[in-house]
């Protein structure tokens, strides 16, 4: 839901890894009641309870709401707050619901005073020292907490109090507090949608990061980020098909962008895995079936694709140049399980040839990358499985002499 009043204007915070942030400014709370003592304000809640069993008044229930807000702010400790601000919300909320025309500027007012009090102490604690501990984290987010409470749809301190448990190494505080947004806000904001997603992904639950993503929208709808965030949960859940659609989808959109186009490789090479992989479990127990490669072989032609593609755009990037070598390596070991359980001549043999095609299309990358990585021995084990199955064998024999 949406409270009814005192709605924080947007308020801009820059999004770093954590905390960027801007103090915001307020004057202090003012009034007879701020020099009682815990005692006095006691005492003027329980004789105002005394008069709300008779007459329960707009102006008392405001009253009482005031005296619980400097009640809070007598607790040092910002986690003892909580409950006197709860009840200072409700008490100020019921008084302007009653007599809003009266008192909705003056309950505006103490609560973004307050609010901004509680934020700023927040803001300042993390400022105050670059390696905090855990401990000056989790009372930062505490006052980021308090703050929420007094103004339940202040994203900024949503924000803040999220990123401040994380930092305290608290992802399920911060998930808390992001979900306490969910409830407060109709329309998650997508710097906090993105937060929460983030924490169920780190904290392995990607199907609630898939359903908020979802909650978001359609595909066709959500951003870019989101919808990367969405390929990520789809992968983390075992998802892959839908994975695969939304990066292709990406890199059409974004065709220069590398994170899309590898991650749709790694996927269809996947989901093309585990169809040779259940070809190989049915070829076991029945070894005259029916053997179709065509699903697989569409698979990794489109990963092929997508990886030759990168290496192209981006021809001095040896760290891709070694992707596409290992996944034509590990193309031909997928192929070459495989053959020794097919009776069928003409397959056998279509097989063969298939795995020769990936371990020479190897070649040449991997000849070149041991040129600019000599000591790296996988790269020379590579090569010299090749050339060793191609049956260049002196060329095998070099390449093995080098690991």
């Amino acid at each position: 839901m949406i409270h009814s009043f005192t709605r924080i204007a947007s308020l801009v915070l820059a999004f770093g890894l954590f905390i960027s942030c801007t103090t915001l400014h307020s004057s202090s709370n003012s009034g007879n009641n701020s020099d009682l003592t815990t005692t006095e304000l006691k005492q003027n809640i329980a004789s105002i309870d005394d008069k709300l069993s008779a007459d329960s008044s707009s102006s008392l229930l405001f009253q009482k709401g005031q005296y619980q807000i400097k009640l809070a702010e007598h607790q040092k400790d910002p986690l003892k707050r909580a409950s006197y601000y709860n009840d200072a919300q409700r008490n100020i909320e019921l008084a302007t619901t009653q007599n809003a025309s009266v008192l909705k500027e003056q309950a505006d007012s103490l609560l973004t005073i307050s609010w901004s009090n509680e934020h700023n102490q927040g803001i300042q604690l993390i400022q105050s020292d670059s390696t905090l501990d855990s401990a000056s984290y989790q009372k930062a987010a505490a006052h980021f907490t308090n703050a929420t409470i007094l103004i339940p749809d202040s994203t900024v301190s949503y924000n803040m109090g999220a990123r401040a448990y994380y930092k305290a190494q608290k992802p399920v505080k911060a998930i808390e507090i992001l979900e306490d947004a969910r409830s407060n806000i109709s329309e998650l904001p997508v710097m906090l949608l993105d937060q929460l997603t983030f924490l169920y992904l780190n904290q392995d639950q990607p199907q609630k990061a898939i359903r908020l993503y979802e909650e978001g929208g359609s595909p066709s709808t959500l951003s870019l980020n989101l919808l990367h965030g969405l390929s990520n949960a789809y992968i983390s859940a075992g998802e892959h098909r839908k994975a695969v659609s939304l990066l292709n989808d990406l890199a059409d959109k974004k065709p220069n962008n590398i994170i899309y186009k590898q991650s749709l490789a790694t996927e269809l090479y996947y989901l093309a895995a585990v169809h040779l992989n259940s070809l190989k479990k049915s070829l076991r127990s029945d070894t005259t079936g029916t053997i179709s490669f065509s699903p697989a072989d569409s698979l990794l032609n489109r990963a092929e694709t997508q990886l030759k593609s990168l290496t192209t755009q981006n021809p001095s990037n040896l760290e891709l140049k070694e992707r596409l070598a290992h996944f034509y390596h590990n193309s031909a070991s997928k192929y070459q399980q495989i053959l020794p359980l097919i009776a069928d001549k003409e397959s056998n043999a279509e097989v063969e040839e298939q795995i020769k095609v990936y371990l020479t299309s190897s070649l040449p990358l991997l000849e070149q990358l041991v040129e600019e990585k000599p000591k790296k021995k996988m790269l020379w084990q590579n090569l010299y499985q090749a050339y060793s199955y191609l049956g260049m064998h002196e060329k095998a024999r070099k390449a093995k002499s080098n690991f």
